[in-house]
């Protein structure tokens, strides 16, 4: 999702059905403007987003597992 959770701006993820959101950008690390976004149905967690003049960026998540 794109938008607004708790007053903070940013691009989220949610692994229960939008009970709950995670950012996954910060200051740092913006996408400029997204246009698309689309996730992989055959591979969980993988996410696509389309953006304005800079390609396609494509997202997985980070293992915890150490």
């Amino acid at each position: 999702m794109i938008g607004a959770v708790d007053g903070v701006q940013g691009v989220f993820r949610s692994d229960d059905i939008g009970a709950s959101w995670t950012r996954i950008n910060d200051a740092q690390h913006q996408f400029g403007w997204i246009s698309h976004i689309n996730g992989d149905l055959r591979i969980y967690g993988h996410v696509y987003f389309a953006t304005g003049g800079r390609g396609v960026i494509y997202g997985e998540p980070v293992s915890t597992k150490n």
